[in-house]
């Protein structure tokens, strides 16, 4: 019986009109950077989907995933979860949204930060001996992670619980730092409380409750030939492209070739204060 238990108990392929040697040209790039990454998906329970530069596809087990990919799980999803080579596990439970090994956000301890969680249900375990790189949202950084802690991001509210081991939190912008022991519940803007209430943990992933024996070595041979899906839309990519600077800085690289579609640059330009990066892409003369 895990730790809540005893708390609680007391395709589609490219539209027509996309280039296909685009298409070609970015699977390649995504296999060379997800390879050289070693960031692999060991399991799932439910749907998800992975945009690794601007090839999306269906999440499936024993795909690698490139620095910068984004992970988004179904509502109904019960688990998805990642593993690094370094031992750093990351599993995400349902509505959630990540991007993994996220670049522009600088080390603490000799360690980059695992995922960047923007929105949803995120548990990070590492090891005392091998942190696990941590977790940045925008409200909040923990890095690194030498226990499990368990974190959810909403639209008004967030929560840390210190599953194992000690974490410092990181407030951002300010970078005020707390503390939570092990045990403890940050809840956002409340006290900090001693341990969280009974209520908050039923409302905690059951996928999360007890442990899941690590898979990476057992699919290192293995190949995924994962789905291709339609490329996102504006709406679909509209929670990225309106995150905070350092997230999106390099989208208008990264998604040039979105821009291509009429729907996705009228979205662009009806919205281009949330993003104004993109106004180059959009005007290259200016």
């Amino acid at each position: 019986m895990g730790r809540y238990h005893r708390v609680v108990s007391k395709c589609q392929m490219w539209r027509p009109g996309w280039k296909q040697v685009l298409a070609v040209w970015a699977a390649t790039c995504v296999l060379a950077a997800a390879q050289a990454q070693g960031v692999v998906i060991t399991q799932l329970e439910g749907e998800a989907t992975v945009t690794d530069g601007v090839r999306r596809t269906s999440a499936l087990v024993g795909q690698r995933l490139g620095a910068g990919a984004l992970v988004e799980t179904g509502a109904k999803t019960n688990l998805l979860r990642l593993e690094w080579p370094d031992a750093a596990v990351v599993d995400l439970g349902p509505a959630s949204q990540v991007m993994v090994s996220p670049p522009g956000f600088r080390a603490r301890g000799g360690r980059a930060p695992s995922v960047y969680l923007l929105q949803g249900w995120a548990k990070v375990t590492g090891q005392s001996s091998a942190p696990a790189g941590g977790l940045v949202t925008p409200q909040f950084e923990l890095m690194p992670i030498g226990g499990a802690v368990v974190v959810f991001v909403g639209a008004r509210e967030q929560q840390v619980f210190a599953e194992s081991g000690a974490v410092d939190l990181g407030l951002r912008p300010a970078g005020k730092q707390r503390g939570i022991a092990p045990g403890a519940l940050f809840n956002g803007d409340g006290p900090l409380l001693a341990r969280p209430p009974a209520d908050w943990l039923q409302r905690v992933p059951r996928a999360f409750r007890d442990p899941i024996p690590r898979r990476a070595a057992q699919l290192k041979d293995r190949t995924a030939d994962a789905s291709v899906l339609p490329p996102p839309t504006y709406v679909e990519l509209s929670p990225w492209l309106a995150a905070e600077p350092d997230v999106r800085r390099d989208f208008p690289r990264r998604f040039a070739a979105l821009a291509q579609d009429p729907a996705f640059r009228r979205g662009l330009q009806q919205r281009l204060s949330s993003h104004p990066e993109w106004a180059s892409v959009l005007n290259p003369s200016k």
